[in-house]
């Protein structure tokens, strides 16, 4: 009886084991929750660029339209149609963009408070991609003024304190900045120029070939991108020669973001020979205070999609993405969003 009773136990011992085994198997298992992934924070963006047509206007609608696919849902970016390279580094700075396209140089000056920026620097600018096209500085003489003079170089115009009538465009343009940059390096001025018994006027841009067609001005400075319109048809219609800065005028321009670049031969009708001169260039700039990954995103945007650039507008041709965190294409320190691309690519 005793056994019986031992054996009994054991058999029902087992069974509840076995239940609790049933049961457990039966059971589904709690799913782990997973941590929610934070939505993405739609942003609002004003670039500031040029008027309409312009090629800066093209720039920044065409980069607009590619960062359409990757913003968050419910982003927009506004291109603003007026502004420039003096005026796009203010913008920027004041709150009234946050992302622009400027010139290297005006952007160099910007930052540091110099020029016509004195008293309203901006140190909260920062670079994403720069050398997105050539713009050069450009001194051309006329051939008559040569020939009278026996001069055919900026130094040596200088050098004899020679009587020149020289032309520029209005304040405003990066053209007369440069050019009062570029006497600077030997310490004069256009007061200067003037005291020599030459003259200083300053026009519009598209008047200044007849001027210079009618010989009421010698000396030409002027910033443009190649194929400008007004140099194309005054090297096409009058006798002029592009000329070369010397070492001493460039070297003294490179830290404004000024660096050393050639003109081509046979950039503009009649220049048979390669000019040397310096590059204001075209950076794009972006506030300090843009978040990091959306400057990371515009930068990843630009660097690749040159194609796309190009085809929207042929000068964007000399871009070269790897390049484009140098500071001879900034000017300014870049923002950490685009340190982070090109450190990422493995080009910084």
């Amino acid at each position: 009886m005793r056994k019986t009773a031992i054996i009994l136990v054991a058999v029902l011992l087992a069974f509840v084991v076995i239940m609790q085994g049933w049961t457990r198997g039966a059971e589904e298992p709690v799913p782990v929750e997973e941590p929610a992934e934070p939505e993405a924070v739609p942003v609002e963006l004003r670039f500031g660029a040029m008027p309409l047509g312009s090629s800066w206007y093209v720039y920044a609608a065409t980069i607009t339209k590619l960062l359409e696919d990757v913003l968050p849902g419910g982003s927009s970016v506004e291109v603003i149609p007026h502004g420039g390279g003096i005026a796009n580094p203010l913008s920027v700075q004041q709150g009234m963009a946050e992302v622009a396209l400027a010139n290297v140089a005006t952007s160099n000056w910007a930052h540091q408070g110099i020029q016509m920026y004195e008293g309203r620097e901006t140190p909260d600018i920062r670079a994403l991609a720069g050398g997105l096209n050539k713009v050069f500085a450009l001194v051309i003489f006329s051939d008559r003024y040569i020939e009278r003079t026996g001069i055919d170089t900026l130094e040596e115009l200088i050098a004899q304190q020679a009587r020149a009538r020289v032309i520029t465009k209005p304040e405003g343009s990066t053209a007369p900045p440069v050019a009062r940059m570029m006497l600077d390096q030997h310490g004069i001025t256009f007061d200067t120029i003037k005291e020599w018994g030459g003259s200083f006027t300053q026009v519009d841009g598209g008047q200044i070939p007849a001027l210079m067609r009618d010989g009421q001005a010698d000396v030409w400075f002027d910033v443009v991108p190649p194929g400008h319109p007004a140099v194309t048809e005054a090297m096409l219609t009058i006798d002029l020669t592009m000329i070369s800065l010397g070492d001493e005028t460039i070297d003294g321009l490179s830290p404004y973001g000024l660096p050393r670049d050639i003109i081509p031969a046979d950039t503009w009708p009649n220049q048979p020979n390669d000019v040397v001169t310096v590059m204001p260039g075209t950076v794009i700039i972006a506030h300090a205070d843009l978040p990091e990954d959306v400057a990371y995103q515009i930068t990843k945007i630009i660097c690749e999609n040159k194609a796309a650039l190009v085809e929207a507008h042929a000068s964007i041709e000399p871009f070269v993405p790897e390049e484009a965190w140098k500071p001879e294409n900034t000017g300014i320190p870049l923002h950490p969003g685009a340190e982070r691309y090109y450190r990422e690519r493995g080009w910084k």
